[in-house]
């Protein structure tokens, strides 16, 4: 059977409420005795001031030393009292504090939902229009994605002819391909603009103000098709070349429905631009 605890504060101070009581009670009855054997002399004292002085001095000297340990007791109880109450409000503003921040962090996950997913709806409604968006020539009906992409792996390959071709030339640097992309790019920027930094900002969002930003990741990545995902990875590693979203793509896989057959179709060494992880399925 389990022994139930002793709160030996409360034992001292029931001990000590226990002593006063017994120093008062002590006192009065020591002032009834004093007045019982005065009323059995034989010769009064009340008018003999000489025997009431005598009296008074020792009813001072015990019944007022009595009296006055009790009252040193009770002013130490009233002291281990009102510590204990300060206890219980320094306890009460804790717990006050503790749901302050409870309801702080509610409310501070609310307004990121309500963010997150205003910039969400926008970056849905921007990757509808650009769908909807028609191109010229032979593209007409062609995904405007596919389209830039397209036009990007035409003009890649076309690059690495002409150095193919060039005597001593070497293979396509960082730099030429960037030019050739940013070409392509800026063709399709009125299209494309407002989506792009749109997903920049919803990446970045999440990495600064989420408690919790592989939830909001997934649900990211749920939205995105495999042609917007390829348009991504050309995006972050050619033009927006931040230090953060890369980290974030490595960090919570944002590639894994990266095309990597037709990265490699234009050249495969752009996927070493990113660590492994970026491109890693979740199970």
């Amino acid at each position: 059977m389990k022994k139930p605890n002793i709160n030996f504060g409360d034992v001292f101070a029931n001990t000590l409420a226990i002593c006063a009581l017994i120093a008062i009670g002590l006192g009065l009855y020591v002032c009834y005795v004093f007045l019982q054997e005065i009323n059995n002399l034989e010769e009064p004292i009340w008018g003999n001031h000489t025997m009431m002085g005598m009296a008074g001095e020792f009813l001072g000297g015990t019944v007022g030393s009595i009296w006055a340990l009790a009252g040193v007791i009770l002013f130490f109880l009233a002291l281990i009292y009102q510590k204990r109450e300060l206890v219980l409000q320094r306890m009460e503003l804790h717990e006050s504090r503790k749901i302050m921040e409870s309801q702080s962090r509610t409310i501070a996950i609310q307004q990121f939902e309500n963010t997150f997913f205003q910039l969400l709806n926008f970056h849905i409604n921007a990757a509808s229009q650009i769908r909807l968006t028609p191109t010229s020539g032979s593209r007409k009906t062609m995904n405007p994605f596919d389209a830039l992409f397209a036009d990007f792996q035409k003009d890649a390959n076309a690059l690495k002819k002409r150095r193919k071709s060039d005597a001593g030339a070497t293979k396509p640097s960082d730099e030429s391909f960037e030019h050739c992309f940013v070409a392509v790019y800026e063709g399709y920027k009125n299209t494309f603009q407002h989506y792009l930094e749109n997903y920049k900002t919803l990446l970045l969002f999440i990495k600064n103000k989420s408690e919790d930003p592989a939830f909001y990741y997934n649900i990211l990545k749920s939205h995105f098709t495999e042609q917007e995902v390829l348009i991504h990875f050309y995006y972050m590693i050619l033009i927006a070349k931040n230090s953060d979203l890369r980290g974030i793509a490595e960090e919570h896989h944002l590639f894994q429905k990266l095309n990597q057959r037709a990265v490699t179709e234009v050249d495969q060494y752009h996927l070493q631009k990113l660590k492994d992880g970026a491109y890693l399925k979740e199970f």
